[in-house]
């Protein structure tokens, strides 16, 4: 037993003692190399993507002809639509036409179709613009003739001779104009002496458009029976002097623009029509029915002109002083009377009417006017006019931005 015991001490020993020398030479070896372990990359390999990985595609196709008897039906078709279409003339529009058939179209219409029409384009504005003195002239001659000559259009100041200029600003004349200036201050704008002349046509001329401007903007109180708001004496509200303000610009702009004066023509004859169909409705009770004035039918009120005008009927004599009189007043027509002949017989036509005012101006004022003031006179107005060219070219440069 004890031998076994010391057997197995020994092999004990004897393999601690192996392993204590391997432990030593691992030892020597590790002093000796050095052991270097190479460290793996984290980075990924990048995958080559499809397109770089396939060869690109190349398109052989081709169209694959067809051969039947319905493809040559459907071509030739084809064919032949293309062929007409190319024959066929262009679509033409109202601004292909010669400017002398449009002319001629502008010369039937009414004033207010021909401002549509030339808010229609660039080409119809240039058009009416360049034939405005011919197709206005043709447009109140077949429409607006009876009216013309009731209400002639004022001269402006600036195509008076300057020979009269001096005894139109005189202050004497100026004197005389007041009755005017205080009378219809309500309802009509004054008339400025340096821009339109003051011989009594014009005067007249000037107070009778401006007062069909004014009638016609109250012609919706008169027909729904509205009051028209009244002015105390002595005060000038603001809306009155824009409305009489702007009336005159309208008035102006017609000593320019012809077709403007034909379009207050206009309106003058639709008031006359609608103040007449009004009154007619309007009837007492037991009243017997009675003819319109001058007879007028309702033919006439569709066909737009005033030649049921020259019927006959009562004279305007009575210049409508006060807004008042729009009450009453059916169709204001002055300056003609009606002749035993059954004619209406017109006596302030220009420019012969005017040729005689001037000649009374320049007999009765200009020879009292000292030469040295007629030329100061000359230059102030001069000067003036300058002015006011300058200011209008400015409202017109603004308007057109």
């Amino acid at each position: 037993m004890e031998e076994s015991t010391s057997r197995a001490e020994e092999s004990h020993d004897a393999s601690n003692v192996i392993n204590n020398s391997d432990i030593n030479v691992a030892a020597a070896l590790r002093a000796q190399y050095a052991i270097v372990t190479p460290q793996i990359s984290r980075r990924r390999h990048k995958k080559p993507t499809r397109e770089e990985v396939e060869e690109p595609l190349i398109d052989n196709t081709k169209v694959l002809p067809l051969h039947s008897k319905k493809t040559e039906r459907l071509q030739k078709r084809q064919h032949r639509k293309i062929q007409k279409a190319a024959n066929a003339p262009a679509d033409l529009t109202l601004t292909d036409l010669p400017s002398e058939t449009l002319t001629e179209v502008f010369r039937w219409l009414r004033v207010a179709d021909v401002f549509r029409m030339s808010r229609t384009c660039h080409t119809m504005m240039d058009l009416m613009l360049h034939h405005e003195k011919v197709i206005s002239k043709d447009i109140i001659s077949r429409r607006y003739w009876t009216l013309y000559r009731c209400f002639p259009l004022p001269v402006s100041f600036q195509n008076v001779p300057e020979e009269f200029h001096s005894g139109l600003l005189s202050e004497k004349r100026q004197e005389l104009l007041n009755i005017h200036r205080k009378s219809y201050h309500q309802h009509i704008q004054m008339i400025d002496p340096r821009e339109v002349c003051t011989c009594m046509t014009c005067v007249f001329a000037w107070n009778n458009l401006c007062l069909l401007i004014d009638l016609h903007h109250w012609q919706h109180n008169l027909a729904n029976r509205e009051p028209i708001p009244m002015i105390p004496r002595g005060t000038h509200p603001e809306w009155n002097q824009e409305l009489l303000m702007k009336n005159a610009e309208i008035v102006r702009l017609a000593m320019r623009r012809p077709l403007y004066y034909a379009a207050i023509l206009e309106q003058h004859l639709s008031t006359i029509t609608g103040t007449i169909l009004r009154f007619s409705k309007w009837k007492k009770k037991g009243a017997k029915a009675q003819p319109r004035l001058y007879n007028m039918t309702d033919q006439d009120v569709d066909a737009g002109t005033d030649e049921f005008l020259e019927s006959k009927g009562p004279p305007s004599y009575d210049f409508p002083y006060h807004r008042d009189n729009y009450y009453s007043l059916e169709a204001y027509l002055p300056n003609r009377k009606f002749g035993a002949d059954g004619r209406w017989h017109y006596y302030a036509l220009p420019p012969t009417q005017h040729e005689r005012d001037l000649e009374w101006v320049r007999s009765t004022l200009v020879s009292a006017v000292p030469p040295e003031q007629r030329r100061a006179q000359a230059m102030a107005n001069l000067k003036d006019h300058n002015v006011r060219w300058s200011q209008y070219l400015e409202r017109a440069q603004q308007t057109q931005a």
